[in-house]
């Protein structure tokens, strides 16, 4: 239990992070956690947040005045399937120095004890995986659909040209006009806009090497179903204008199984915790993968 928003055990504090705490946290991480992210990258990262009256930004434990250990968070409030919003709490970088690793797992009692929220944890590490099934976390699907961008002629779907961009956001979906204007400032985000007829969708992707070759790491697809039924114009779009020669993407973003030649892989575990969704509405967005240069 936590009496004022602080726990004291052995001189180390428990206690939220707020606004004030933001540069000491950031430092702390491009310190202990990777610093190949400036100080400035990692407080643009941890410093987003999705919901109005979001309570923190993570805990941390200090010990005489330091900070010993964080996890921080992103809140959101989302649109589910269903049509009802839900509050979404992403625990991510968790970071606790060696000397206090006994104390690791009371930050993350501290943030699932939070009510009223569906937690996602979608990059823990080895040992993490572990901890999150013990806290009764369950698993998403983490199986990995690999394609080649093999390029075709075909008129199954029409891929928007950039210039094209500011009109057609227009012309989506509610949710997905609200998903791309959430996403839209963050640099190392891509976007793809396709259509077929008058019903328009787009994903969002990252750059990375597999098998030595750039390839396209796809995050979100607005509408899974039309993102099959134009499956051929958009590899073709990733290998000619984007240079990108495959594409992977977690089989569960899908509406059904895409026919490929290749094996699929297994991801990262990720894990939700919640009863107020369901898995298929889990999703990458409003979290690390898209906050930080993952």
């Amino acid at each position: 239990m936590l009496m004022n928003d602080q726990k004291s055990t052995d001189k180390t504090l428990l206690t939220s992070i707020n606004q004030h705490d933001l540069d000491d946290v950031a430092e702390f991480l491009h310190c202990h956690m990777n610093n190949r992210f400036a100080a400035l990258e990692w407080k643009r990262g941890i410093n987003r947040s999705w919901l109005r009256d979001a309570p923190n930004f993570g805990f941390m434990l200090k010990h005489e005045n330091e900070i010993v250990g964080v996890l921080c968070a992103i809140y959101s409030e989302q649109p589910v399937k269903d049509g009802s919003t839900k509050r979404f709490c992403n625990p991510h970088s968790w970071c606790v120095l060696a000397d206090f690793r006994a104390r690791s797992i009371d930050l993350v009692l501290a943030l699932i004890r939070q009510k009223g929220y569906t937690f996602t944890m979608l990059s823990p590490n080895k040992d993490g995986v572990e901890i999150f099934r013990f806290l009764k976390f369950k698993p998403l699907n983490n199986e990995v659909a690999i394609f080649l961008n093999m390029p075709v002629v075909t008129t199954a779907g029409v891929v928007i040209s950039q210039q094209a961009i500011a009109q057609i956001k227009t012309l989506l979906p509610q949710q997905a006009a609200q998903h791309y204007a959430d996403h839209a400032d963050f640099p190392w985000l891509s976007f793809l806009f396709f259509r077929s007829g008058d019903r328009y969708g787009f994903l969002i992707f990252k750059k990375q090497i597999h098998k030595r070759l750039p390839s396209a790491w796809i995050l979100y697809v607005s509408d899974a179903a039309l993102f099959r039924q134009c499956w051929p114009a958009i590899r073709t779009a990733l290998l000619l204008k984007h240079g990108l020669f495959f594409s992977k993407i977690e089989s569960r973003l899908l509406d059904q199984p895409m026919k490929t030649a290749l094996k699929p892989e297994h991801g990262h575990q990720k894990f939700y915790l919640g009863d107020e969704v369901s898995a298929d509405c889990v999703q990458n967005l409003y979290s690390e993968l898209v906050t930080l240069n993952l």
